[in-house]
């Protein structure tokens, strides 16, 4: 059986990092995307358009593919993570 590798992608506060481990939880590669703050337009609100969320982990993972010691095709899992309470609408209002 051909060994497997997971990829995590983690959209943070300030970063979006894209990093693979091993099935024994080892480190193989890493990437780390600088993201702008949030605004708001609204009192008590932290905004942040959906698209540059987007984009920022495509470019993560971009620059993760050439690090990869392995084939990306070896991936078998995703996982994503974000900051509490991430919501992003979908469709007409």
């Amino acid at each position: 059986m051909k060994e497997q590798y997971f990829l995590s992608i983690d959209n943070g506060t300030q970063s979006v990092r894209a990093i693979v481990f091993d099935g024994q939880g080892q480190l193989i590669a890493k990437s780390k995307i600088d993201i702008e703050p949030y605004f708001s337009n609204q009192k008590g609100w932290a905004e942040q358009h959906a698209d540059y969320f987007w984009d920022s982990l495509c470019q993560a993972c971009q620059e993760l593919w050439p690090k990869l010691p392995i084939p990306k095709e070896s991936i078998v899992a995703v996982s994503v993570t974000t900051q509490r309470a991430t919501v992003v609408p979908m469709g007409k209002r």
